[in-house]
């Protein structure tokens, strides 16, 4: 490339990741969290799961930058990609511990290429086949030697029944202090029909007392799994997932029972960030040594609360057992919560909940 005007990478992401159980109509309205991530004190956007737990910040990550990633190291350099004066999360990111193989391939789109092959519109056209009406549309003007990385993910949960939509709200604590947030699931299980098919959604892991226990919540999408596990980290967010993984792997799956109570904070958050590290660094690979990276963006939407549609209920005969103390399933002090395919290795969307900045407050 004999040129004496460098060129810039562009290395925008896109990432649309809703797991939706709608807010309802008169609901939509309220609190919504969004935000450029420097205004957040208290969360830390990674494009890795590498990064260390440190004890006083919610720790957030989603698969689609680490797809960019890939598509920009597979089939644009071709190699691992390097960088002049690099930041650490290259190295990780080079890793591509998370891949296309963690997600179906109908719930992303993920490309690269130059201005002069019209990359833009073949990433609109894919968009829009892939995601019809719901799909976003990229408006960059490139120049032809431009590069262009995209990726977008995008799922939809819905519950089959709805939760409770808690009126007291949960007293969450960290760090000695107290915040009160909006929350759904059952606030008292009763052999009630409607307490059962909500029930049905839960699966209590290795629960061990109240301040340490693991579920997953089911949904209408069965190869999807929110899992939610009330423990004490490991040292890095990874760690703490592959943990919690080996613990459902060992662990009986068991239900609900009488006089149970389930309680989980609401997220609803539109957050953008920009990996400032990667800006302005040059690549040091052959054929690319006059490009820098110009822009590398993130933009996470998530949403979870109590909706969802129907599942019926089932009809089973069993001995009824002297009523053991009932299990107080409460996310009131720092959690997991992360989002896999039941055949993927990692997960696409995790994020571990140090502090109640990122959810619904209570009014």
């Amino acid at each position: 490339m004999n040129t004496l005007i460098k060129k810039a990478l562009y290395f925008p992401l896109c990432i649309f990741m809703l797991m939706s159980c709608v807010l309802k109509a008169q609901q939509e309205s309220e609190t919504i969290l969004k935000a450029d991530s420097k205004e957040l004190e208290q969360t830390i956007i990674t494009p890795h799961m590498e990064i260390e737990v440190n004890g006083d910040k919610n720790i957030l990550y989603c698969l689609a930058f680490q797809l960019a990633w890939n598509e920009l190291k597979d089939n644009m350099i071709k190699e691992d990609i390097l960088l002049k004066d690099e930041p650490p999360c290259v190295a990780h990111l080079n890793k591509a511990l998370s891949s296309k193989e963690d997600v179906s391939e109908k719930d992303y789109v993920a490309m690269a290429g130059f201005g002069k092959d019209r990359i833009i519109e073949k990433i609109n056209s894919a968009l829009k086949e892939k995601f019809g009406n719901q799909a976003p549309q990229v408006l960059e003007k490139l120049s032809p030697e431009d590069i262009m990385v995209y990726a977008y993910l995008y799922k939809n949960l819905k519950f089959k029944y709805v939760f409770e939509s808690l009126e007291s709200p949960i007293e969450f604590e960290s760090n000695g202090q107290i915040s009160h947030v909006r929350a759904f699931g059952i606030r008292r299980f009763l052999r009630s029909e409607e307490h059962e098919n909500i029930a049905k959604q839960v699966s209590v892991i290795d629960y061990r007392d109240d301040d340490d226990f693991i579920i997953i919540l089911t949904s209408e999408s069965f190869e999807d799994e929110i899992i939610l596990a009330k423990i004490t980290p490991a040292s890095t967010l990874l760690k703490t997932i592959q943990a919690v993984e080996k613990r459902i792997d060992e662990a009986e799956p068991d239900e609900m029972r009488n006089r149970d109570t389930l309680q989980i904070p609401k997220f609803n958050f539109d957050i953008t960030h920009s990996y400032d590290e990667l800006i302005g660094k040059f690549f040091m690979a052959r054929d690319f040594e006059d490009y820098f990276i110009n822009e590398a963006l993130q933009n996470i939407r998530f949403r979870l609360d109590e909706k969802g549609a129907l599942l019926k209920s089932e009809a089973r005969i069993r001995g009824k057992p002297i009523s053991p103390r009932p299990k107080f399933l409460i996310f009131d002090k720092p959690f997991l919560l992360y989002m896999k395919e039941k055949n993927g290795v990692y997960p696409y969307f995790a994020v571990w909940i140090d502090n109640a900045e990122l959810m619904v407050p209570e009014r």
